[in-house]
């Protein structure tokens, strides 16, 4: 119990920079573990020398992208309406989400397993999957695709966990799973001659101890909600808050997927070995993607909360110091990659025609690097706000509005130079669409006073005085 009213004060009244740090530094250590260990893969393969397995791993990332977008629904969506719930003192709403949330994600998450092991082949050619690289790639992403309800719910209970801001309890499970799958990946790739196959065994069983760490915290019911089926019933006013957060959660990891797969089918336009460089960069660079997502992440609880409990002065102080927070992380990241790009493709593989081409796209995609950490704060604030359209409006903009379309129209006017020109545009272009989309919203925050709903009477009586009474709603009527 004491730890619920800790975790309570975090949210509630903790300094906003002590409290920043309380929530997002366990959940950005959680997300930099999550891209070491999804780097390891590529790292032990790459040993091998066979730029043809590195590409099958990275033909498979988008299809492991969209498992997770599905967990991703019910792990944003439902930690949006949860972190709202408790802020406005609903416990009995918040268990009865995240019971809905967990036992949602099982069956989703179960049934895009099947439908995957089912057309495993067209989706590896859609892919960019070729002749020399689709039998690996089968190898790989069919035992993915064996673990992926499990993977699915792992981040679904993640999301849950740091709704009530236990982000340590959310790293743990994701860290423990992590270190032993880099801990098995020598072991079955090389140990037991398993090569790709043996990557993805490693992987699944990190994800599966995972899962099971986070699950046990409900089970021992340390959490301030509850999974359990006792408080699932079918609600349609909960599905449509999750989904109206989660979904274009989701669309955002869909398109990421989408964005990779065509990426993909780009680069074996100019030969599957810029298939292995533009793969290897990917991972690379998701450092910085991952802090950002860490960051914003962990600042999603501490936003949902106050925007429930009516403080809107902690909120836009938690916006500010956090996005002030990730543009410092971001630049510090893209200047690493940029002075050093040559070193951190030679880390992963030794081929020399791979290591040139990985470090001309790593120092491009260093350009639009700063900017991530605004883009992904603002789109997590307007998840943890329950706001749908802006929430869409930005999961669309870096790959769907932005970087698909970029990366056609650059990739035929200057070929491969246009092609490692698109995310750098996409991500400054969504950053810039995030920044619009905030300033216009925060322009009602500075009229209302602290306490008050977010819904204004327009106008008070003729000829009377406009008090606070007159412009706020009282009695905490909506």
């Amino acid at each position: 119990m004491n730890e619920q009213v800790d975790r309570i004060y975090v949210l509630e009244s903790m300094p906003v920079y002590k409290a920043i740090w309380n929530l997002a530094l366990p959940t950005m250590m959680a997300m930099l573990v999550q891209v070491i260990y999804n780097m390891t893969d590529t790292f032990f393969i790459g040993k091998l020398n066979q730029p043809n397995m590195v590409a099958a791993i990275s033909i498979s990332m988008p299809v492991f992208m969209m498992i997770q977008a599905f967990g991703n629904i019910y792990a944003v969506g439902g930690a949006s309406l949860i972190s709202r719930l408790l802020g406005q003192g609903d416990r009995g709403g918040a268990s009865r989400t995240g019971a809905i949330s967990f036992w949602s994600a099982l069956v989703v998450c179960s049934a895009v397993s099947l439908a995957g092991l089912i057309f495993i082949k067209p989706v590896l050619m859609s892919c960019g999957a070729s002749a020399d690289t689709y039998g690996f790639g089968k190898s790989y992403l069919s035992i993915m695709l064996l673990g992926s309800p499990v993977i699915g719910l792992k981040m679904a209970l993640a999301g849950l966990l740091r709704s009530e801001g236990a982000t340590r309890e959310a790293m743990i499970g994701m860290v423990s799973g992590s270190i032993l799958n880099i801990i098995l990946d020598p072991v079955f790739i090389f140990l037991f001659k398993m090569d790709v196959a043996g990557a993805a065994v490693a992987t699944v069983i990190g994800n599966v101890v995972g899962f099971l760490y986070c699950l046990s915290f409900y089970l021992g019911k340390k959490g301030v909600v509850s999974i359990s089926w006792e408080h699932y019933r079918f609600d349609r006013e909960i599905y449509a808050e999750i989904f109206k957060i989660g979904i274009p959660a989701s669309i955002g990891m869909i398109l990421t997927s989408t964005g990779f797969a065509i990426a993909n089918v780009f680069a074996a336009g100019f030969g599957d070995v810029v298939v292995a460089a533009n793969g290897v960069t990917m991972r690379i660079t998701n450092i910085t993607v991952m802090l950002s997502m860490g960051l914003a992440f962990g600042c999603q609880p501490l936003m949902g909360f106050s925007y429930g409990a009516r403080d809107y002065d902690r909120l836009a102080e938690t916006i500010k110091k956090a996005i002030f927070i990730g543009t410092i992380i971001c630049t510090s990241l893209a200047i690493l990659f940029y002075s050093f790009s040559d070193f951190w493709i030679r880390v992963f593989i030794n081929d020399p025609t791979v290591i040139a081409l990985g470090a001309k796209i790593i120092r491009s995609f260093s350009l639009g690097m700063p900017v991530l950490g605004m883009q992904m704060l603002l789109m997590s604030t307007f998840q943890s706000l329950g706001k749908m359209y802006q929430s869409l409006a930005i999961s669309l903009g870096r790959q769907g509005l932005f970087f698909i379309p970029a990366l056609s129209i650059f990739s035929s006017l200057w070929g491969f130079n246009g092609f490692i020109r698109a995310m750098p545009v996409a991500d400054v272009a969504t950053a810039l669409l995030s920044l619009i989309l905030y300033l216009a919203f925060k322009q009602r925050f500075q009229l209302i006073p602290k306490g008050c709903p977010e819904r204004l009477i327009s106008q008070s009586e003729p000829g009377r005085p406009q008090k606070q009474e007159d412009i706020c709603y009282s009695g905490g009527r909506n």
